[in-house]
């Protein structure tokens, strides 16, 4: 491969200069008649700079795909959105700096020809055939149930032209039988007729109600699919709670419902102090641990299926609770923080307890989503000027425009 010649030449690059300081000489092409100068030695030179920007530009083009492939994987059923970012990142990292494969990140870097090129292949190739099979089988399944609809609608025709044919025809014989004035075959050629289109009728219905009940089904399936998808588009997949999607969906459909019924609604915008600390002593691993504790406890405390609790991004968090006013707001609020105290360490070695900032700002009159969402985060930011482990009620708009 062409990456693998470019290591190949900067290897053999590297050994004739080392090897050419070793004998104190520079390798050049003498002209007949003239000495080496300073300028045939800047050429040399010139030379290897070329190739380590060559290298550069190389490892800057793959960094910039494996960096794209991080940022947007698709969600596979046995491989999450979060643990593929995570490995291609990890890979990223290792190829574009020498990172050390493990997760603690403990070794020093290493060279360029020392890194797991072959490695890093398979795992992109394993990741992209993944994606490819999972979108092709996806694709296939839609296709399927509305070719499902389609083929339904076909057999339907095709029962109502054969029913058709069949009723016709006995007509035709009792139209024939009336006709010749027939007196002996009227009755029994009506009466098979009659008996013909009941038959008819009632095969179409059956036929046709088991058409019914098949495409139901197979429509109800393709709408729980559908259902899903879109749950799963407003879901945090590290906590389970909402996400900033759904969270930009239900503030103002809040606004709309406060204009109509005047019933007091409060938005909660939450943060987790200490978040980077965990981070940087125990690693990103005890960070998630205290995101998922976080959002538990707000699963504990905030119980109505009217409530709606949000990840708004990274350590912070949203809720919107209905038919609630400041003050009930920041009494739970002060419970939020007791039940996240009474919860276990997101890491065993942690000497320290983490907390939450709490803003709290109720809905007022002719306030749009963004301004209720402005005063929220200012109260959220006073909190954490107050020293942390605050809950600070935002200013009405009367004091704010005094």
């Amino acid at each position: 491969m062409f990456f693998k010649k470019l290591l190949s030449d900067h290897r053999s690059e590297s050994e004739r200069s080392r090897s050419n300081g070793a004998t104190g000489k520079t390798q050049l092409q003498s002209v007949p008649g003239s000495a080496a100068g300073p300028a045939e030695i800047v050429v040399a030179q010139a030379s290897s700079h070329v190739a380590d920007n060559s290298l550069g530009l190389v490892l800057d083009a793959l960094g910039g795909m494996l960096h794209a492939l991080a940022r947007y994987p698709i969600d596979l059923p046995e491989r999450s959105v979060e643990e593929s970012a995570r490995q291609l990142a990890q890979w990223h990292r290792h190829a574009t700096l020498g990172c050390a494969l493990d997760d603690g990140g403990t070794q020093s870097s290493v060279g360029v020809d020392q890194r797991d090129w072959d490695g890093m292949v398979r795992v992109v190739t394993e990741q992209r055939r993944e994606e490819h099979r999972y979108v092709g089988a996806s694709i296939n399944e839609l296709r399927e149930a509305l070719w499902a609809c389609v083929e339904t609608v076909h057999n339907a025709v095709k029962v109502d032209h054969a029913a058709d044919s069949t009723t016709e025809d006995q007509m035709e014989r009792a139209k024939t039988a009336l006709r010749r004035m027939q007196t002996g075959t009227i009755k029994t050629e009506v009466l098979g007729a009659v008996l013909a289109i009941e038959s008819a009728l009632q095969t179409r219905r059956e036929q046709q109600q088991e058409q019914y009940i098949s495409l139901a089904n197979r429509l109800d399936r393709l709408g729980r699919q559908l259902e899903d998808a879109r749950r799963e588009s407003t879901t945090d997949p590290l906590t389970g709670l909402g996400n900033r999607k759904l969270f930009d969906m239900m503030a103002p459909r809040a606004v709309q419902m406060y204009s109509l019924g005047r019933q007091p609604v409060v938005l909660l915008m939450i943060d987790l102090d200490k978040l980077k600390l965990v981070n940087d002593m125990y690693g990103h691993q005890a960070g998630d641990q205290a995101i998922q504790t976080l959002a538990n406890a707000l699963g504990r405390v905030f119980l109505r299926q009217s409530d709606v609790l949000c990840r708004f991004g990274g350590d912070e968090f949203a809720a919107i609770l209905h038919n609630t006013d400041w003050k009930m707001a920041q009494t739970l609020a002060r419970r939020l923080q007791e039940q996240l105290a009474e919860m276990p360490a997101p890491h065993p070695a942690m000497e320290f307890s983490i907390g939450v900032s709490v803003g709290v700002a109720q809905l007022e009159m002719h306030e749009d989503p963004g301004e209720w969402l402005a005063r929220a985060d200012k109260a959220l930011y006073k909190a954490k000027q107050n020293g942390r482990d605050r809950v600070c009620v935002a200013d009405t708009l009367l004091l704010r425009s005094a």
